[in-house]
């Protein structure tokens, strides 16, 4: 996630209660707080590179947060962990 974009420029609202940010990330009003879900793909660490590519579809739930903000927040967090620990076996999104 960059810092250089403003976070009102990189979250879409999509109705009074869910913002949206690229392909994976969603942040969504529920029982009384502020949910993100972070949605990606991971491929085994060991199948090798020639192996034609099967991928593992996760969704990762944090939460509650008082703010959508906070939420938005953690979410960009830990996409960036994910993607720096997991590197070329990880796309955002879900496959359609």
């Amino acid at each position: 996630m960059s810092r250089h974009i403003p976070r009102h420029d990189r979250w879409q609202r999509v109705g009074p209660i869910e913002y949206r940010s690229g392909a994976g990330l969603r942040v969504y009003f529920e029982r009384g707080a502020w949910w993100a879900d972070v949605s990606y793909r991971l491929r085994p660490e060991d199948e090798s590179p020639e192996a034609v590519a099967t991928w593992k579809e996760q969704t990762d739930r944090l939460g509650p947060f008082k703010r959508p903000r906070n939420a938005q927040v953690e979410a960009e967090r830990h996409a960036t962990f994910l993607q720096s620990r997991h590197g070329d076996h990880f796309e955002f999104g879900q496959e359609s």
